[in-house]
């Protein structure tokens, strides 16, 4: 009688043997493929050089880059930088010179403004300087910086201002062929100017019942040194095509010392006085002050806060508000 359990046992092993050789084929063939690569060509793709490389300006594409300059500083530092594009990283320290392309704002200001415009204007010469003469991408880096060191109290604070650099020469590769100027665009700030918003009551003295909710946006400008801004009393900002309310509608906070406000006249806003605190963990103004307005006297009280990055925040300062309005 057959058993058939023992060959079945006998095949399973027989099937085994062939698939392990089968494996033991495959890996050789495979290993000698790989030798066979590795004898070829040592380099890998990534260790090769893809592309020619250049030097760019960064920011050219898009010709405009914006740069802060802190009018409390007496002078402040902003960079221009200059990059290499290659598909691997420089073997050696690459120098490149800028030089400045006046030209480039007026072509920009006849291109993109119109005549009833404020045009940009190249920073007087005096109120800015380069300390280094080039730029440096160091051995093994993508990036080198170009500071420029500029005077922002020299500024006017409605003026625009600009910056134009292109590349001049390269130690070693070639320099970018399109796209080789960039226009460095510069704007005022402080600590305490940027977007807030106003929250707060007009009432005339003689007539507090008579009363204004006063709730808007408010562009806070950085004027004079680091803790004065200029706002806007009711009228909106300016823009182009509108009345020009900054000489009647502006006044200047300034931030003392231990935190309290002083209140003043921008030009011809008649404004009296005025006063409050402000709170920098907050970033909130508590402030109040009397004008005339067409022979009226009128009184301003409230709250000017900084725009609140979500509707939580936002939650917050409305319940602060609440609790310590007057």
């Amino acid at each position: 009688m057959v058993d058939w359990s023992k060959i079945q046992a006998g095949n399973q092993i027989i099937n085994a043997f062939k698939m392990n050789k089968m494996k033991k084929i495959l890996l050789l063939s495979l290993s000698l493929i790989a030798l066979w690569f590795i004898s070829c060509d040592d380099e890998l793709p990534m260790d090769k050089l893809m592309y020619p490389e250049s030097v760019y300006l960064v920011g050219a594409k898009g010709r405009i880059i914006d740069r802060d300059l802190n009018i409390g500083f007496l002078r402040d530092t902003v960079h221009a930088s200059v990059a290499i594009s290659s598909s691997i990283k420089i073997d050696r320290d690459v120098t490149v010179e800028i030089e400045e392309d006046p030209s480039a704002i007026k072509n920009y200001n006849d291109k993109e403004l119109g005549t009833t415009d404020v045009l940009y204007q190249n920073l007087a010469s005096g109120i800015y300087s380069f300390p280094n003469p080039n730029v440096v991408v160091k051995k093994g880096e993508v990036y080198g910086t170009y500071p420029i060191y500029v005077e922002p109290s020299s500024l006017h604070i409605d003026s625009l201002y600009m910056i134009a650099l292109r590349l001049k020469s390269s130690s070693d590769f070639e320099l970018a062929k399109q796209d080789t100027v960039v226009l460095m665009r510069f704007n005022l700030m402080n600590d305490y100017s940027g977007l807030y918003y106003m929250d707060g009551v007009i009432k005339e003295e003689a007539n507090p019942n008579d009363s204004i909710i006063y709730k808007s946006p408010r562009t806070l400008q950085a004027v004079v040194d680091g803790n004065t801004v200029r706002m806007y009393h009711l009228k909106n900002e300016w823009t182009k095509g509108a009345t020009d309310y900054r000489p009647n509608y502006c006044f200047n906070i300034s931030v003392n010392p231990d935190n309290s406000l002083s209140l003043a006249t921008w030009q011809n806003f008649n404004i009296l006085e005025g006063g409050g605190t402000y709170y920098p963990e907050l970033k909130v103004y508590d402030l109040w002050y009397r004008f005339v307005e067409d022979g009226v006297t009128k009184k301003v009280s409230g709250f000017v806060y900084k725009e609140r990055k979500n509707d939580e925040e936002q939650r917050i300062i409305n319940d602060w508000m609440e609790e310590n309005r007057k």
